[in-house]
């Protein structure tokens, strides 16, 4: 019999191995789609067979929308990848994001490493733990507010250029001018360097950061095959073009680090976000960080610091000038409740005067959140995860985005796609004060964004400044808002407003 087989199988020959192959693959597809601990859960059939459907919805730059079209068909639940469950109700929130190391980041972001794993990016919650100890106070309110003339002077670069639009009568697009302001902070705030692209005008000075998120996002999706998809995939136009982008900006990073290292050594008086780091020291061993460990948080500073704030702005500015009744509320309350004593208005105070702003505010981070990723945890407990009711099995990657949670109908009503601050407005009647605990448009838990509170500073005393001095226009009052979503949501196109003085 044994000789039989052998024979069978000598004639058959290379034959066989495409039939095999096809075959095994069969298997693999139908263990995945049916009989794998997740095959329970609804979604997309590629989805559940393939990361390669993350990579390809990434590449549409619409995935969020795409997630929020899925939670409608399928349920609160969603399959998106074959190891990869997508939660759609706040009750996820809490064991997802709140649970510390229980639920630790995994392989998708490996793939936002320049130089090697920053605060960001790490999946080791040591390292973790060690570097936001390290960086933490830097990050502060009370560290930013010793750097408040820095934000001072760049928004006087606003008013200045507001200015002279008013005057000139130019239309002026907000989307550039606040792209160059956040990238002109981020600068001076982590590296004393002045990046002067709200002086030159100059937009091919701004890294094309988009690019990075994009990148990291279709890589992190099929982080498994990393490093190979790399070498796959880098012969394309379109991604010779992205990791040339990251190159530069991981090049201009050192730049900026060596730049702040030789000044720090001449005057170690001038503090900025990097001088935390450049005096950090293992409280164990009381080795320094390496040249690498300090590019690469550098890096993150760059590439996060600068891009949020300026898209955060943007979707502000784009909400209010679109919807005049909530602007005429908004700089009533600011008018009524601040003095006119002030060229750039101190943060301190701000929110706790005016709850109508904070409502705004809340509300544009709520329908256009900037920092739309999947941000999955994984689940490492061999007894698994029991989230809302639902035990998810060990090796599951669970994630939630925040366009998709902000718009959860159930929790938000039929009209969520309506901007509507009296949402948050403590003085409205459809006032919940539990929906702000819902908002993930900084992430949640203790791997929340560090740089928030730069954003925060930065739009209150924009918003507070800049409405006291001049009335913003839409060119078209009905341009709707169209994101791209490479992971960080960009407007498309400009956008264009009339600025008179007040």
């Amino acid at each position: 019999m044994r000789i039989q087989i052998l024979d069978f199988v000598h004639q058959l020959g290379w034959r066989a191995l495409p039939l095999a192959g096809i075959l095994a693959i069969v298997v693999y597809v139908v263990y995945l789609r049916y009989f794998h601990p997740l095959s329970k859960y609804p979604g997309p059939f590629l989805a559940s067979v393939t990361n390669f459907w993350k990579f390809y919805q990434y590449s549409t730059l619409r995935f969020p929308n795409t997630l929020i079209k899925l939670h409608e068909k399928y349920g609160p639940i969603v399959r998106i990848g074959p190891n990869d469950l997508d939660f759609n109700y706040p009750e996820a929130i809490a064991p997802i994001y709140k649970t510390g190391k229980k639920m630790p980041k995994g392989v998708f972001y490996n793939a936002f490493t320049s130089f090697v794993p920053n605060i960001f990016g790490t999946t080791d919650e040591h390292h973790h733990a060690l570097r936001r100890r390290q960086t933490a106070h830097a990050f502060s309110v009370n560290a930013l507010k010793s750097m408040e003339p820095i934000f001072n002077q760049n928004i006087s670069n606003l008013i200045s250029k507001f200015g002279a639009c008013a005057d000139s009568a130019a239309i002026v697009d907000l989307k550039i001018v606040f792209t160059y302001y956040a990238y002109d902070l981020t600068g001076k705030l982590a590296f004393n360097e002045d990046f002067n692209t709200q002086v030159t005008d100059d937009e091919n000075l701004v890294p094309p950061f988009s690019d990075h998120f994009l990148l990291g996002n279709m890589y992190g999706s099929v982080a498994n095959l990393l490093p190979w998809i790399r070498d796959w995939t880098a012969w394309h136009p379109f991604v010779k073009r992205i990791i040339q982008s990251r190159r530069q900006m991981g090049l201009q990073a050192a730049r900026c680090v060596n730049k702040a290292i030789a000044h720090h050594k001449k005057d170690e008086s001038v503090r900025t976000l990097l001088t935390s780091l450049i005096d950090a020291k293992d409280p164990e061993t009381g080795a320094t960080l390496t040249a690498d460990e300090i590019n690469s948080e550098a890096f993150g500073f760059l590439v996060a610091g600068s891009h949020t704030t300026g898209s955060s702005l943007t979707v502000l500015f784009y909400y209010l000038t679109h919807n005049p009744h909530v602007l005429a509320k908004m700089v009533k309350e600011i008018d009524e409740r601040i003095s006119d004593d002030q060229e750039v208005y101190d943060f301190a105070g701000l929110e706790s005067q005016l709850p109508y702003t904070l409502a705004v505010i809340r509300e544009s981070f709520r329908m256009s959140p900037v920092a739309a990723l999947l941000l999955p945890r994984v689940v490492i407990d061999p007894q698994g995860m029991l989230i809302n009711g639902q035990l998810i099995p060990q090796g599951t990657n669970c994630c939630m985005v925040s366009t998709v949670i902000h718009h959860n109908h159930k929790v938000w009503g039929p009209s969520h796609d309506v901007f509507d601050p009296d949402r948050f407005y403590p003085e409205s009647p459809i006032y919940d004060p539990a929906l702000a605990g819902y908002l993930m448009h900084f992430g949640q838990g203790y791997r929340q964004c560090i740089g928030r509170n730069i954003g925060l500073i930065s739009i209150w005393k924009i918003v507070i400044t800049l409405f006291k001095k001049f009335h913003f226009e839409a060119v078209d009052p009905n341009e709707p808002l169209i994101l791209d979503h490479t992971g960080a949501a960009d407007k498309v196109g400009p956008l264009l407003v009339r600025v008179t003085r007040r």
